[in-house]
């Protein structure tokens, strides 16, 4: 797959493409590219997929956007796909600022066919619809209806609100896969160790951080999956913190890993971030909480 930006160049003639911003990738989004893919083997069309650098808001209303998939990620799985290319358009006030005949003139201009979500918003405030798709009169448009789970539309929205509210062991079902981020290991304040449970302190980056609390976790270290147990929030009992860390204890795990970058895996929230009265109930419950955590992964690895 060859990953090309959208700075004034044309897509490819005899193209199909999904288009959307794909932040999760999750069921909905792989239901399009998979349709991409069915409809340009079928027709021998090239297939490509066509997404964002950043999300509008944070250009629009100047938001530190939190990323379900920052794009580096985003295109690690999309290339798992049989797909030809994938566009990327750089989202700035200008290309904002495009009302939707502009916007497929400058972007979509020469393609066969465009592949989109039911509810696939574009150009200014939105004002572009499938509709206004679907009625140019040079683009094939294929939409793909809504996906649901549980009573709930699979979509982003709704798994940012798993993610915000700790619900992570309900992210699966809709994405696929449990949630997961990635960074570098960093220096913290190493209290950790100090009570026989050393952790790995992560650097998040622009990646959307759970509700604070106590996962159940998998960490991932120079392409191995180590069963783990992970803390976000603000170590009010050892090291009160305003910034929210993330935080892995990898259990029978003794390497030293700063500069690594590892992914994390959270598999279930175990409970809230508490402050205790004394070190020793803090090391009492982290204690409970391997044990209970440990229990938990060995139905999953």
């Amino acid at each position: 797959m060859e990953v090309i930006k959208l700075n004034g160049r044309k897509i490819a003639p005899n193209t199909v493409a999904a288009i959307g911003f794909f932040d999760g990738v999750h069921l909905a989004h792989k239901a399009l590219i998979n349709k991409t893919v069915e409809y340009g083997n079928k027709h021998n069309l090239k297939k490509a997929v066509i997404t964002f650098d950043i999300h509008p808001k944070s250009i629009l209303f100047g938001l530190d956007y939190f990323y379900i998939t920052p794009l580096k990620r985003k295109i690690e799985i999309i290339q798992e796909f049989d797909i030809d290319y994938l566009y990327v358009i750089e989202f700035t006030k200008e290309k904002a600022s495009l009302h939707p005949h502009e916007f497929i003139n400058y972007y979509l201009n020469g393609i066969n066919t465009i592949v989109c979500g039911f509810d696939f918003k574009f150009g200014v405030r939105g004002s572009g619809s499938v509709k206004t798709l679907t009625e140019h009169p040079e683009i094939n448009t294929i939409i793909v209806d809504e996906i649901t789970y549980d009573g709930y539309k699979v979509g982003s929205t709704h798994i940012r609100d798993l993610i915000n509210s700790g619900l992570v062991d309900q992210i699966f079902d809709v994405m696929g896969d449990y949630y997961s981020v990635r960074g570098e290991v960093i220096h913290g304040a190493k209290k950790g160790r100090t009570i026989g449970y050393p952790t790995a302190n992560i650097d998040t980056n622009d990646y959307l951080i759970p509700k604070t609390g106590v996962y159940v976790t998998l960490t991932k270290v120079q392409g191995v999956w180590h069963k783990s147990m992970s803390s976000v929030g603000h170590n009010p009992t050892l090291n009160c913190m305003t910034d929210v860390s993330v935080e892995s204890y990898l259990f029978d795990f003794d390497q030293e890993i700063y500069g690594e970058t590892i992914e994390l895996k959270f598999i279930k929230r175990l409970r809230d971030e508490l402050k205790f009265d004394s070190v020793e109930a803090l090391v009492a419950q982290i204690d409970q909480d391997g044990v209970d955590s440990l229990k938990i992964l060995q139905d999953i690895i």
